[in-house]
């Protein structure tokens, strides 16, 4: 029964790697007076996530997992309740408790409990990392594709949607950034050929997508990588928060020393987000303003209109807005605890803390809070990390 349930679930993984870097690539159909529409990776996850958790109950949780994944839980549901309270009390409530349910809910059930266990319980490593290089690839080469096409229309700096995968080819690069850190060091020995050509050529995708986000994410990673004195980078004392720094104020106000049109476009569209946030934090600190009001929300002064409809970017604008002190504690404590086991049992060469790292740098300046590009890398890292369970050499 095991044996069948774990082949039934490979299967399931392999169609959600294959579809998590794309969020417009989706199932809809009509449902009586209902549209249904859902991403292909969230119904594969969502089928995917009892086979996880009765996987992990029959093997039973690794006792190193135990303590970081229940401090993970608690804090989370901090964040939880934050959004119930705030769905409860928002003049939307319909749309406000919606949102709640289908993404907070749904991604710390069916991605943080379901394809995590999943992970936590597979025997086979190869069962795991075979379909995250198939999709690596996949997302690469439809990267490296938008990417080239739209260099050669003179659009460089700008966005391009991917017709039925995406509505901004940046979405890829921010997918991949800590995808390839993963790959680099899933085993303890070097990586194997075809693995260095995938995350060669992912690398070489990152830098035409002109994704600033996705070059910080994989900066902070390469440092884990890269060696100065026989060291890795990230060895040396305040490497990674001063790249981190460094790298947000520069995506950030670089705009500001370039000149581009587009970049500064994209800094006013910014500093728009960030006002609307901040307003809605101040009204409602405690809880905030309900989930997804950062979507529903519409500013009616110029020239912050031009973000209505348009999420926060960076996960401490969107939590704090949507869930307030209570949210953002709750998720500080989430990360926190999950991110202490994981450097606990960092060895030289692994490629779990990096990959952690790199999908909370993306945080920072991304849409991806609530979203399959960062909730199923998320589940793989902390599913393999905790289950080596291996500390560090004294």
């Amino acid at each position: 029964m095991n044996r069948a349930l774990g082949a039934v679930g490979v299967g399931l993984l392999a169609v959600l790697l294959g579809a998590w870097p794309y969020i417009d690539l989706q199932l809809a159909a009509p449902i009586g007076g209902w549209a249904f529409n859902a991403p292909v990776a969230d119904l594969a996850a969502m089928a995917l996530a009892p086979i996880g958790a009765l996987m992990l109950l029959r093997a039973g949780c690794p006792a190193a997992a135990r303590a970081p994944l229940l401090a993970a839980l608690l804090g989370y549901g901090m964040l939880l309740a934050a959004g119930l309270a705030s769905g409860v009390l928002s003049p939307e409530r319909s749309a406000a408790l919606h949102e709640w349910v289908r993404k907070p809910l749904f991604f710390g059930l069916v991605y943080g409990v379901g394809l995590t266990g999943f992970v936590l319980a597979a025997g086979r490593d190869e069962a795991v990392r075979r379909p995250l290089l198939a999709a690596v690839a996949l997302c690469t080469a439809i990267s490296l594709a938008t990417s080239v096409g739209r260099i050669l229309a003179g659009d460089t700096l700008w966005f391009q949607a991917v017709s039925g995968l995406t509505n901004n080819h940046k979405t890829l690069a921010v997918a991949l950034a800590p995808a390839l850190p993963l790959l680099w060091g899933w085993r303890a020995e070097p990586p194997g050929r075809w693995t260095r050509v995938v995350v060669a050529m992912g690398a070489l995708a990152l830098l035409f997508s002109m994704s600033r986000t996705a070059w910080i994410s994989a900066v902070v990673a390469a440092a884990f990588f890269v060696q100065w004195r026989g060291r890795p980078l990230a060895a040396f004392r305040a490497t990674v928060p001063v790249i981190l720094v460094l790298g947000v104020l520069g995506a950030t106000y670089g705009p500001l020393l370039t000149g581009s049109l587009a970049q500064l476009d994209a800094l006013r569209s910014r500093h728009s987000l960030d006002k609307r946030s901040w307003a809605l934090f101040s009204e409602a600190p405690l809880v905030g303003a309900g989930p997804g009001a950062s979507v529903r929300v519409e500013v009616p002064t110029f020239p912050d209109y031009r973000v209505n409809g348009v999420d926060a970017h960076g996960v401490v604008q969107k939590v704090g807005a949507e869930y307030g002190l209570v949210g953002l504690a709750g998720m500080a404590a989430a990360v926190a605890a999950l991110g202490s086991a994981l450097r606990r049992r960092h060895t030289l060469g692994s490629g779990v803390w990096p990959a952690f790292l790199a999908l909370h740098a993306n945080l920072l300046l991304s849409t991806e809070t609530f979203s399959q590009t960062h909730w199923a890398i998320l589940a793989l890292v902390v599913g393999r990390g905790l289950r080596e369970g291996r500390e560090p050499p004294p």
